[in-house]
């Protein structure tokens, strides 16, 4: 397609990256149709890029999670998945975008652990994996062995974003790793939300081994807010912040919320 915001490159058979605005989506096509995971919040009908990739259908889009630079392209898909604590915010624009360029009315399928996506002879498990936002859930292709994390398991996992309290604890992004762990034999690699591309799947591994050092007592360093950071993300009471840096990995925390209240 010519003067389109946005760019595609095949990452495996049947499997792209797409970028346009917001967040990496991935078109993942089985033997009978397509689904694009992530939709980005560009303006531009990212449907009809995805399906001029394949001659299968494409009408059904997947969310990791609900916040708007990942679900702001659903409306131009026949349906979307997601989370059932995707519902409340799935539809809702940031307040720096314009409301009007986005289609809303889209039907949406619920849907969680244990549930799975059949594209035809490729399936994409599902498992519920909530600490960075409440509705995350993962996608498991074992066909390439390649795990969909949102933003749970990316180079930066911010558990710190877009809100006051209640926030997400360090122990409960530590049973999320320990749970995609039970099929770590089904994946070779991370594709998440917006730097991790065909990653090492031992990433995984190492947000455990961060969280249990900082369940341990060893504190990140103090968290600062970078001036020019997105205007629609609030870093609520910074002086409790911390990001912790190990390995490959590096999450942005809360010192109040480690361990579950």
């Amino acid at each position: 397609m010519k003067d389109t915001v946005f760019s595609s490159r095949k990452l495996c058979p049947d499997t792209w990256l797409i970028q346009g605005d917001g967040c990496n989506s991935y078109l993942i096509v089985g033997d009978k149709r397509g689904v694009v995971i992530d939709t980005g919040f560009a303006t531009e009908n990212i449907q009809k890029y995805a399906q001029s990739l394949t001659d299968k259908p494409v009408k059904m889009a997947a969310n990791t999670h609900g916040h708007f630079d990942h679900t702001g392209g659903n409306g131009w898909f026949s349906g979307a998945y997601m989370s059932a604590k995707a519902l409340d915010i799935a539809k809702k624009p940031y307040p720096s975008l314009d409301a009007s360029k986005y289609p809303v009315d889209y039907p949406v399928t619920v849907i969680g652990d244990g549930d799975q996506l059949e594209l035809g002879n490729r399936i994409l498990k599902v498992f519920e994996i909530p600490a960075h936002a409440p509705s995350s859930i993962a996608f498991l292709d074992t066909k390439e062995e390649i795990l969909f994390t949102g933003d749970e398991v990316d180079s930066h996992a911010m558990l710190v974003w877009m809100q006051n309290e209640p926030q997400p604890s360090i122990e409960q992004h530590a049973r999320n790793m320990e749970k995609l762990l039970t099929v770590r034999d089904d994946y070779k690699y991370i594709c998440a939300g917006h730097e991790q591309v065909m990653g090492d799947a031992a990433l995984v591994e190492e947000y455990l081994e961060n969280d249990k050092r900082i369940m341990s007592g060893i504190e990140g360093e103090q968290m600062v807010m970078a001036d020019d950071g997105p205007e629609d993300f609030v870093m609520y009471q910074i002086e409790y912040k911390r990001m912790s840096v190990y390995k490959n990995t590096a999450i942005g925390y809360d010192v109040r919320y480690i361990l579950d209240k």
